[in-house]
């Protein structure tokens, strides 16, 4: 997304996002919140919904977005720009570790919004950039991916499937920006 996105703007597209949840979420003050998901919420409904939000409100049309898909190991992008909000979409076997999740850069901080079906997670969670980019590819690329996986998600992936594979589960995943 070309538009630098605001933290302001964020949080517009996030309490428009939470509104449409089923059941409806409460609205947040900011992106430094404690506020926890519903466990009936799913990924693949509050990431989208949340993207297309913040298409709305920063006036960018979602036609407009750039999705690169990155095949497990692939080299990922070091770093996001200031301003950034990237939607990215993880798939593979078992696919109940599948997650879509958004991400929001702004200064130093990555803040990551998410929902996690049959799990209360923090709707927003916010990592030092480098972290969060250490995080994320050390789960892309098979180093130490549950332990990854676990901070990033809030939810441990043997909480999720009953002896997950050592080796990663992930097979692709998407990156839209």
């Amino acid at each position: 997304m070309p538009k630098p996105v605001t933290q302001d703007q964020t949080v517009e597209a996030v309490n428009l996002t939470l509104v449409e949840m089923k059941p409806e979420g409460n609205p947040i003050a900011s992106l430094d919140t404690d506020a926890l998901s519903d466990p009936a919420w799913s990924c693949n409904n509050f990431s989208p919904t949340l993207l297309e939000k913040v298409c709305a409100v920063t006036g960018f049309p979602e036609g407009a977005l750039n999705t690169t898909k990155y095949a497990q190991g692939a080299a990922l992008p070091n770093s996001f720009a200031d301003g950034s909000f990237v939607n990215i979409s993880m798939t593979g076997d078992p696919s109940a570790l599948n997650h879509n999740f958004n991400i929001l850069v702004s200064g130093g901080t990555t803040y990551l919004m998410e929902a996690f079906l049959n799990y209360a997670v923090r709707i927003v969670q916010s990592f030092d950039n480098e972290r969060f980019i250490t995080l994320w590819q050390n789960l892309s690329n098979n180093v130490d991916w549950q332990g990854a996986y676990a901070e990033l998600f809030g939810v441990a992936p043997s909480s999720v499937v009953q002896d997950p594979p050592e080796d990663t589960w992930l097979t692709s995943q998407y990156v839209t920006q």
